[in-house]
């Protein structure tokens, strides 16, 4: 909440109260619990003139001081008294004492109100040196109340006696809390006489000076009690930062191994460190959990060791102390051997002789899973040194490690016997991930697809028929909803041998959460009962493209997210290795033309989106693909470039016209088996050279046309109108899927552009394609400034359901400056953003998430919080489903996966800034 008091004025509140009703003080903070939570001394706070607060504290502090005196004038007495008793700050009481009259402090009233709050400003309608008038104008979208005119009022009246003078008589001829547009007070006083005027101005020097030393008296006190504060809670930070070392440097110790011997070592080395130990030692539960027995001791000799290895106490003995400790569950140090009683027959006590001893618990989940004791025969006063709280703690942390490796034991043991059973059943048995790959196969499975190694293979990979993938995906599917599933599906091995299955799968799901961890599948080998279906599903194979490409393409961009984001980051930790930066320019390079693959399957598909700010140099692109071209067609057949130069962009993607480009040539290479020539040109053409279809579309603007010709075989009339139908073609089966003179239409027609075609049976084609001109888009040296600014302090709330992709952001945006907090789906980011409430600045938000998607976590969020910013974020979605929120919240934004960390940074402070922009215009 926005402060615009400084609590002197609650300080004049609490002094007038405690003159007045000193018994009933504490009555005045009744009902500040909401807007103070935080703050555990409310009359400490509110009474140091240098915190500001809310106008909803003052409006309570007013309510409570009337209901204390009974009285609703109080605001009035309170604004009186405190010009009377000098009730103001430091540089008020300078200012004050420097003015010397009504009439000069008036003319200043404006600058000493901002002192004092910011609730108001102060016009001087004019100005006498008997009256005034003086009008307030309060800001209408604070809270209020009457009170603070009545405060004011009182000031005012006061002004005067601040020099001996009468109060001031105020007439007060409009009032904002009456429905006027501000409170006009016309003031009349009676004029101070020369020889006081004087007076006063010989003795304000002295006054200040005064004022100035009692100040800087506070201010050495105050100072001198922060710093005996601040050094007894560095200390306290010092002896903790200690502490918290030797519990990372245990945990990096104890995680090293599972090895129990070895783990026991390094414990107990640790724990001697720590409590300043010179003998160590741990006893463990048995199986039963009924007895300890001394399984590992340090700074002893073996030859005592030896003889108590098979000494054991069990846990319900109640004249042992060690067995008590354990029932108990809590630490034991014994000062003074000498001074309690024991059994002095007990064999550690005739072994040991300890002087002073400690016992110390460990416990997993609230049960007592062994105990370490310990001694120092030189020093028996270590005891004193050690922390109680910190010693359960690290005994707690090393018996977690304990149980993990009895744990890892035990299902050693477990996992050989059953590792037997599946790798001789006589069925493919699969273990798949959320992701789709496969973390386990049995011997079986391995020999269905002809891979010595499935692990890390993507399912995928094994299905490639389009229609089979649907089924997989449906099975899935069911398996990620809680269902088992059954489906017929058809594999390929690696030696090209298609194995028709019926694959049962059953999910894998965390007990805790039932959060999908993938599936566990059985795959029954169906060859020779499905000789007949090839066919048909090599038939279905492209239709199901369009189908696919949107559902997928949110997991792959998902996935090149993290693969291109990471490797932005890597590029700058290589710099000075240029062998390393090599193999990242490679990664980022495939990374780059997946992220195009995804783009050209996406042309198919209605969730496709026309990338409007997209554009491209056409000569660079076609001197690329020529180089491609020239490479792997065959030597009888020639290209040539005839291109313009000085050329503009074109509003078309790069990788989206290079496979223009290639589909064309490929379909005219295809044409011309004995060889021949191929021509690619480029050229602007003017608006009256265009096309009679394209003119009335086009307006006055110009276009550029690309053209490609051939020598080949021609088109016949018969079929020219069809080429462009999606499947068509004239290939044999298995040379074409009939998609790529489609695919050229579509992103032409997306692009607002047009593609025609002229052919003779046998003498050749010719391609014309006019392709819309990119925006030039001027930036200021402001605007680019502001885009190369991409740090900050704020708190980002990053809602993806990939981990891959939240941990990513982080790694982008923390490291300049920006604090982030994740949440896996919407519903967790609605519940974040709701209890972390305003701590949060900017929200990343993915469109496609479990529980609940981006758009409905949004719209929660607003009605929590209507200024909440939202930056959105997907790799499926093109932002078309944004217009609703962007109504309610304009400041919305969106970016499309996968990007790198420049588009991130940029797109987040443009997020942050407009947002705080818009808020400075609604202020003003």
């Amino acid at each position: 909440m926005e402060k615009h008091n400084s609590c002197l004025n609650s300080l004049a509140i609490i002094q007038y109260i405690e003159d007045h009703a000193p018994d009933k003080t504490d009555m005045l903070f009744h009902g500040l619990d909401k807007e103070m939570y935080a703050i555990p001394d409310k009359k400490a706070f509110l009474s140091d003139p240098n915190n500001w607060v809310s106008s909803t504290v003052i409006i309570k502090l007013y309510e409570n001081a009337k209901k204390i005196l009974k009285d609703e004038n109080i605001a009035y007495r309170v604004g009186y008294q405190s010009i009377v008793e000098k009730r103001f700050g430091y540089v008020q009481k300078i200012l004050i004492y420097a003015f010397g009259n009504p009439k000069n402090i008036l003319s200043y009233s404006q600058r000493i109100n901002d002192k004092f709050n910011k609730t108001k400003s102060i016009s001087l309608e004019s100005l006498h040196s008997d009256n005034a008038v003086v009008r307030l104008h309060w800001r209408p979208e604070l809270e209020l109340s009457r009170d603070f005119c009545l405060y004011n009022k009182g000031i005012y009246s006061a002004i005067p006696s601040v020099w001996g003078g009468d109060a001031c008589r105020i007439q007060e001829t409009k009032c904002f809390f009456d429905g006027d547009p501000y409170c006009e007070y016309r003031l009349h006083w009676k004029p101070q006489s020369r020889f006081k005027d004087k007076l006063f101005h010989l003795i304000a020097p002295w006054k200040i000076a005064r004022e100035s030393i009692r100040e800087l008296e506070k201010d050495k006190q105050l100072l001198q009690e922060k710093y005996e504060k601040i050094y007894a809670l560095n200390k306290d930070l010092e002896n903790k930062i200690s502490q918290l070392s030797a519990l990372h440097e245990t945990s990096t110790a104890v995680l090293s191994t599972l090895d129990l011997k070895e783990l026991l070592n390094k414990v107990l080395e640790r724990m001697m460190h720590i409590a300043k130990l010179e003998r160590a030692g741990v006893f463990l539960t048995d199986q039963s959990g009924k007895k300890l027995k001394l399984i590992h001791a340090a700074g002893i000799d073996q030859k005592t060791l030896k003889a108590l290895q098979d000494y054991h106490i069990p846990i319900d003995k109640k004249n042992n102390i060690i067995a008590r400790a354990a029932q108990a569950q809590k630490p034991i140090m014994v000062q003074d051997v000498g001074a309690i009683t024991l059994n002095r027959k007990n064999p550690l006590l005739k072994a040991f002789k300890p002087k002073a001893f400690v016992i110390v618990p460990m416990s997993v989940r609230n049960q007592v899973v062994g105990i370490m004791i310990g001694d120092n025969v030189s020093e028996p006063d270590f005891i004193k040194e050690i922390d109680r709280d910190f010693l359960t703690s690290f005994a707690n942390h090393i018996a977690m490690a304990i149980e993990n490796a009895n744990l890892y034991r035990r299902i050693e043991t477990s996992e050989k016997k059953h590792r037997q059973i599946v790798e001789n059943i006589n069925e493919g048995i699969m273990i798949i991930n959320e992701e789709g790959t496969v973390v386990f196969s049995n011997r079986k499975m391995k020999t269905l697809i002809g891979k010595d190694d499935l692990q890390d293979s993507r399912l995928y990979e094994f299905v490639p028929q389009k229609k089979e993938k649907r089924k997989l995906l449906s099975l899935l599917m069911a398996n990620y909803s809680g269902l088992q599933a059954k489906e017929e599906i058809m594999f390929r091995s690696t030696e090209g041998r298609d194995i028709p299955a019926l694959m049962s799968s059953v999910p894998i799901q965390d007990p805790n959460d039932g959060t999908m961890l993938g599936c566990l599948a059985l795959v029954t080998d169906l060859t020779s009962q499905k000789d007949l279906e090839r066919r048909l599903l090599q038939a279905q194979k492209m239709e199901s493209i369009g189908t696919m490409a949107g559902g997928i393409a949110h997991d792959f961009n998902n996935i090149l997210t993290g693969i291109l984001g990471f490797t932005s980051l890597l590029k700058e930790k290589v710099d000075d290795r240029p062998d390393l930066a090599r193999f990242v320019e490679i990664i980022e390079n495939s990374s780059l033309r997946a992220a195009a693959l995804v783009k050209k399957m996406l042309v198919f598909s209605r969730e496709a989106a026309v990338q409007e700010d997209a554009s491209s140099k056409v000569n660079d692109v076609v001197q690329e693909s020529f180089a491609l071209l020239k490479s792997s067609f065959p030597k009888n057949i020639s290209i040539d470039l005839r291109l313009a130069e000085n050329l503009p962009d074109i509003l078309c993607d790069s990788s989206q016209l290079q496979q223009i480009i290639l589909n064309l040539c490929i379909n005219a290479r295809d044409a011309m088996p004995e060889g021949g020539r191929i021509a690619i040109s480029t050229s602007l053409c003017p608006p009256e050279e265009l096309p009679l279809s394209l003119k009335g579309r086009a307006g006055q603007d110009s276009f550029l046309k690309l053209q490609v010709t051939d020598t080949g075989t021609g088109i016949s009339r018969e079929i020219i109108d069809r080429i462009f139908d999606p499947f068509f073609t004239t290939k044999e089966v298995g040379k074409g899927s009939g998609l790529g003179l489609a695919m050229v239409y579509g992103i032409i027609e997306s692009l607002g552009g047009k593609i025609e075609v002229n052919s003779t049976k046998g003498r050749g084609t010719c391609f014309d394609l006019y392709f819309k001109l990119a925006k030039n888009r001027q930036e200021t040296p402001d605007q680019r400034e502001s885009e190369q600014h991409f740090s900050g302090t704020e708190t980002i709330l990053i809602a993806d359901d990939e981990e891959l992709v939240r941990d990513l952001a982080c790694e982008i945006l923390r490291p300049y400056g920006y604090r982030t907090i994740m949440a896996k789906n919407g519903k967790e980011a609605v519940s974040i953003y709701r209890s972390l409430f305003p701590e949060i600045r900017l929200v990343i938000m993915d469109v496609v998430m479990p529980e609940m998607d981006g758009i409905q976590a949004a719209k929660e969020i607003l009605k929590s919080d209507p200024g909440a910013r939202i930056l959105f974020c997907s790799g499926y979605s093109s932002g078309a489903d944004l217009p609703e929120i962007q109504h309610r919240q304009p400041s919305t934004m969106f970016i499309k996966k996968p990007f790198n960390p420049e588009s991130l940074l940029k797109a987040v402070r443009r997020s942050l800034d407009a947002n705080l922009l818009s808020q400075r215009i609604s202020l003003s």
